[in-house]
């Protein structure tokens, strides 16, 4: 399993555990600009950090909701 942290790169993540994608979205409808193709291209080199700031969403926060979702898979 990977070490989640708000350094922990976004897309690295999301081809690690693809399940992520839509799971986020169930969890918080505003990570559905994540998954569209232009969030994507701009997140492409995010970190959790830069991604907890589009969701509205601490980063502290963010961490916890991909380490919540890993651990589930």
């Amino acid at each position: 399993m990977a070490e989640v942290t708000g350094e922990s790169k976004y897309m690295d993540l999301l081809n690690e555990y693809p399940l992520l994608k839509t799971d986020l979205v169930r969890k918080n409808p505003k990570f559905e600009f994540l998954v569209t193709q232009m969030g994507k291209i701009s997140l492409w080199e995010a970190n959790l950090a830069e991604v907890s700031e589009r969701a509205e969403m601490t980063v502290d926060e963010t961490v916890s909701l991909f380490k919540e979702l890993i651990d589930s898979y």
